[in-house]
């Protein structure tokens, strides 16, 4: 048998810490991760463990981060 496919509702929403522009990751109501600049590049961080992953955009950071939740189901 085949699994269901299950819609997932992910938002970024735009947020401003410390004066400087971060994304932040949801999942449903639930935040994941955030997106910061990080000296001329990114870094995506992971919430529940502080995982952290250097990115060159803001794209590739929330693509790390939807990968690695749905790779490790945090």
């Amino acid at each position: 048998m085949s699994k269901r496919e299950k819609a997932i509702e992910v938002s970024v929403q735009d947020s401003e810490r410390n004066n400087q522009a971060i994304q932040q990751v949801f999942i449903g109501k639930r935040l994941i991760g955030e997106v910061v600049p990080d000296d001329g590049r990114f870094k995506a961080v992971m919430l529940k463990d502080e995982t952290s992953f250097r990115v060159r955009s803001q794209e590739e950071g929330l693509e790390t981060i939807l990968q690695q939740y749905h790779l490790h189901q945090y």
